[in-house]
């Protein structure tokens, strides 16, 4: 377990130094994770209440959703500073990079929109309603997740208790997948070709087979109020998610689902 301080969020790891990235929101900061000691090794200023983040590959930086400022700062990991900010609506929440296209897809909770970004601009090219109904109080869509296997995005509607599989060659939503409870966020692991979704409200890490987009498994957290994201790490073949109401971070071993 590792402290990294109140209120931790999203998580990212970057393959070009080998780091993982989390999001502080509790501190307006991101806080930076050597994986071979697991320690902080340093801490980056962003904006309100960062809650997502996602690496992007053609240009080496890592896109943070700053969900109270209606922004996203683009952090510089060479030197762990942020070169800009870039605003999208409201309140965007999750992120993911979609190699197939190079553009990057923000989720906008308070409108119930995917934001599509290009990265060689870093500016918003446009806003896609995914078909949502409107519930007070209820932040959808959430996360969001791109798989290499089929080329889909998928996307949490934590008060809807649902996902969407999103098209971006259409951009359209495909289908939808009822899971059980409140979630948060979502990974895909590749040395097993499944997707794990953190289950905060049941406590537990959903283990989602995108062949038939059934719910296969579910592991138990250790704490009461548990998981909000979590990432996989292709160097140890681990998953790392946010405890986000004791400021830890578990890991899981996918091979044994502990």
């Amino acid at each position: 377990i590792i402290s990294v301080g109140y209120k931790p969020t999203g998580i990212i790891y970057d393959p070009s130094n080998g780091y993982i990235y989390v999001a502080v929101a509790g501190c307006n900061k991101v806080a930076v994770i050597n994986p071979s000691t697991n320690k902080v090794i340093c801490y980056i200023k962003v904006g309100s209440f960062p809650v997502g983040l996602t690496y992007d590959p053609s240009n080496g930086y890592i896109y943070v959703t700053d969900a109270c400022s209606g922004e996203i700062s683009v952090i510089n990991p060479s030197d762990n500073k942020v070169v800009c900010t870039i605003q999208v609506g409201f309140h965007p929440v999750g992120i993911i990079y979609d190699p197939s296209n190079g553009y990057i897809y923000a989720t906008d909770c308070a409108s119930g929109t995917i934001c599509i970004i290009n990265p060689s601009t870093n500016k918003l090219i446009e806003s896609i309603n995914i078909g949502l109904s409107s519930c007070a109080s209820i932040y959808d869509p959430f996360n969001i997740i791109y798989d290499p296997s089929n080329g889909y995005i998928y996307v949490i509607n934590c008060g809807h208790c649902s996902i969407c599989v999103f098209n971006p060659s259409t951009n359209k939503v495909i289908c939808k997948i009822r899971v059980n409870g409140h979630l948060g966020g979502l990974t895909y692991d590749p040395s097993n070709g499944y997707i794990y979704v953190a289950d905060y409200s049941c406590s537990a890490v959903c283990v989602i087979n995108p062949s038939t987009n059934k719910i296969i498994y579910k592991i138990p957290t250790c704490t009461t109020y548990g998981p909000l994201d979590i990432i996989y790490d292709p160097y140890n073949g681990y998953i790392y998610t946010t405890l986000y109401a004791c400021y830890v971070v578990s890991v899981i071993n996918p091979s044994t689902n502990t």
